[in-house]
C-alpha cells in the first residue's frame, strides 16, 4: 500500500524539496496549494524602505514580505545601509530568498517560528544599544507573539501590512477530488497523512472538511509548528505530530516516528 503525504502549504512556496525528501523515505507526496496572497501598500512600504535611518533593521516572518519588499522598491536594490542593519528571518529558505532577491544578508533563519526568532534577537542584541524600531512588512493574518515579545524584551516593531491571506481558488475543488478518488478507485493509494503548515491554512481546510461531511478518521494530522498545532486542535482535529521547524528533514522526522 502506497502512503500518500497530502502537502496543505501556500502555492507560492516550493514543495519540490519536500517531495523529493518524502519519496525517498518511500512516502507519495500530493501538494494542493492552500493559500493565495493579494499584496497591498506597496508605496507605504517603499517609502519606508527608502529610511533605513529610520530602523534598526528589517524582520521577515514569510516568503510574502521578501516579496512585498521586492516588489515595493520596484526593480532597484535595497539601500545599501540596510546592510548595516540587524536584520533577521525565519527559515533557510527565506533567507536564502532573501540574498538572491534582496542582495541582503539576515540572521536567525534557524529559530523555526516568530517566538523563538524573538529570543534569538534578544540573544543577539545582548550588549548592542538599539534604540530604533524595526521594520516588519507582515500579512493581515500576523501573530502578535513577535510584536509581544520584543516589547517585553525592551524592542518595538513598526508593522506594514502588506498583504492579505485568502484561500486558494481550487482549494476546495481539489481537497473533494482527492478524497472522493481514494474512496471510489479502491487503488493501492491511501492517504496517510495530511500536512498542515499554518493556522490559516487549517481554518480554509476546515471549512472544506465540514462543509462536505470529509471524514479525517484514520489520516495522521502533521502540523508544522506550535501556532498550526494549536489551531488545528481549536478546530477539535487531532494533532499525530508536531515538526517544530518548517523544514523537509523535520517533517519527514515527524512522519517517521510513527513508521
Amino acid at each position: 500500500m502506497r502512503k500518500l503525504v497530502v502537502i496543505l502549504k501556500s502555492e507560492s512556496d516550493n514543495a519540490d524539496n519536500y517531495g523529493t525528501l518524502l519519496e525517498k523515505h518511500g512516502f507519495v507526496p500530493v501538494f494542493i496549494p492552500t493559500l493565495d496572497f493579494c499584496f497591498k501598500n506597496l508605496e507605504v512600504l517603499r517609502d519606508h524602505l527608502l529610511s533605513p535611518y529610520k530602523y534598526s533593521g528589517l524582520i521577515f516572518t514569510s516568503p510574502r514580505s521578501i516579496t512585498a519588499v521586492r516588489d515595493a522598491v520596484q526593480g532597484q536594490k535595497l539601500k545599501d545601509d540596510w546592510k548595516t542593519l540587524e536584520n533577521y528571518s525565519v527559515g533557510e529558505t527565506s533567507r536564502e530568498l532573501i540574498q538572491r532577491t534582496l542582495d541582503l544578508d539576515t540572521k536567525g533563519h534557524h529559530s523555526g517560528n516568530a517566538s523563538n526568532l524573538a529570543d534569538f534577537i534578544k540573544t543577539d542584541l545582548y550588549n548592542k544599544t538599539v534604540t530604533m524600531p524595526f521594520l516588519f512588512p507582515c500579512g493581515n493574518l500576523k501573530q502578535d507573539v513577535l510584536q509581544n515579545k520584543l516589547s517585553e524584551y525592551g524592542y518595538s516593531l513598526d508593522s506594514v501590512e502588506v498583504y492579505e491571506t485568502v484561500p486558494h481558488r481550487d482549494l476546495e475543488r481539489n481537497l473533494v477530488a482527492l478524497f472522493r478518488g481514494e474512496r471510489e478507485e479502491k487503488s493501492d493509494r491511501t492517504i496517510d497523512s495530511l500536512l498542515f503548515f499554518s493556522p490559516s491554512g487549517i481554518n480554509y481546510c476546515a471549512h472544506v472538511f465540514e462543509k462536505h461531511r470529509i471524514d479525517l478518521t484514520g489520516k495522521r494530522i502533521i502540523a508544522i509548528g506550535p501556532s498550526t498545532k494549536k489551531a488545528i486542535e481549536n478546530k477539535g482535529i487531532t494533532v499525530h505530530r508536531t515538526a517544530e521547524k518548517p523544514s523537509p528533514d523535520y517533517v519527514v522526522g515527524a512522519l517517521l516516528q510513527d513508521t
